[in-house]
C-alpha cells in the first residue's frame, strides 16, 4: 500500500512498476492426477468403493515406452531415447458380475502430452512446449521405415520430447459409488504412440470385490516407481468396513 500524502504537502507518488517487471516465470511442475472424493455417505441405494493408493504414488513413462519392440538385425543398435510415446492417461473401470458386456468407467484422467511434432529447424530454439491435457497428434500415416526414409530437411516433422510431463503423482484416495453387487475392478495407465494408437502400459486388477448398499468397501492399491524403470501398478485386496456403532439412546426424563 502506498504511504499517505503528508498533510499540507505534496502527495508522495509511488514508483510505477513496469508490467511483468521482476515477475518470475511460472515453474514447470510435474502433473498431478486430481483426487475424486465424494460425500461421507454413499448415494441412496448405492455402496461406496474407496480406492486407497499406497507406494510413492509416482508413475513415469519414457520416450520409447512401447510394450513390444520390433526385432533388430544382428549387429545393429536402436536408440532407446528415440520418441515413440506421445502421451498417457490413467483410468479406473469396473465390471459387475453378470454384466460382463457393460463395463463401468469410474474415472478417466486428463491426457498428459509428452511429445509433439515440430519442424526439424525449430528444435532447440526455445519454442513453446505443449501443455498437459492436450495430446499432440501424429501424422495420419505410420512412420516410414528407416531404410526408406528421406534425408531430414528443415521442414521435416520430428518429435520433440517434453521431459517435464513424463511423470505424474497419484492422489492418496479416490471414491466411487456403485450399485450393490460383486465387481472386478482394474486401473490402468495407457500410452499414446506416435501413430495415434492407445495401448495399456501398466495395469492392476482385482476380482470379486463386494459392494453393499450404504456400506463402504475399502480397496487397497499401489502405484510405485521403483529402481530403474520398474513400475508397480497393483490392486491388492478389498474388504467391507465395519458399520459405525449406533449412538446410545439418551435416557428419558
Amino acid at each position: 500500500m502506498a504511504p499517505a500524502a503528508p498533510l499540507g504537502g505534496d502527495a508522495v507518488v509511488p514508483p510505477v512498476a513496469t508490467p511483468h517487471e521482476d515477475v518470475p516465470p511460472p515453474q514447470m511442475r510435474p502433473p498431478e492426477i486430481p483426487p475424486q472424493i465424494l460425500q461421507t455417505e454413499p448415494a441412496a441405494g448405492r455402496g461406496r468403493l474407496a480406492l486407497m493408493i499406497g507406494g510413492n504414488r509416482r508413475w513415469c513413462t519414457y520416450p520409447d515406452d512401447r510394450v513390444v519392440r520390433p526385432p533388430q538385425p544382428p549387429g545393429t543398435f536402436q536408440r532407446r531415447t528415440e520418441v515413440y510415446t506421445f502421451g498417457y492417461q490413467f483410468s479406473v473401470a469396473a465390471v459387475k458380475r453378470g454384466q460382463a458386456d457393460e463395463p463401468v468407467m469410474l474415472y478417466t484422467s486428463p491426457i498428459y502430452s509428452t511429445a509433439s511434432w515440430i519442424a526439424a529447424s525449430k528444435i532447440g530454439k526455445g519454442q513453446k512446449k505443449a501443455a498437459p491435457g492436450r495430446p499432440a497428434m501424429a501424422p495420419e500415416v505410420d512412420p516410414t521405415p528407416k531404410s526408406k526414409q528421406k534425408p531430414t530437411g528443415p521442414d521435416t516433422p520430428v518429435p520433440m520430447w517434453h521431459e517435464q510431463y513424463r511423470c505424474v503423482t497419484m492422489p492418496e484416495r479416490m471414491d466411487f459409488d456403485l450399485d450393490p453387487g460383486t465387481y472386478d475392478v482394474y486401473m490402468a495407465f495407457d500410452v499414446l504412440s506416435r501413430d495415434n494408437s492407445w495401448v495399456h502400459r501398466s495395469v492392476g486388477y482385482l476380482t470379486e470385490i463386494p459392494i453393499e448398499a450404504a456400506r463402504r468397501t475399502r480397496l487397497d492399491g499401489m502405484v510405485n516407481l521403483a529402481g530403474g524403470s520398474e513400475r508397480q501398478v497393483e490392486l491388492l485386496n478389498s474388504v467391507i468396513e465395519p458399520e459405525a456403532p449406533a449412538s446410545p439412546a439418551k435416557p428419558g426424563p
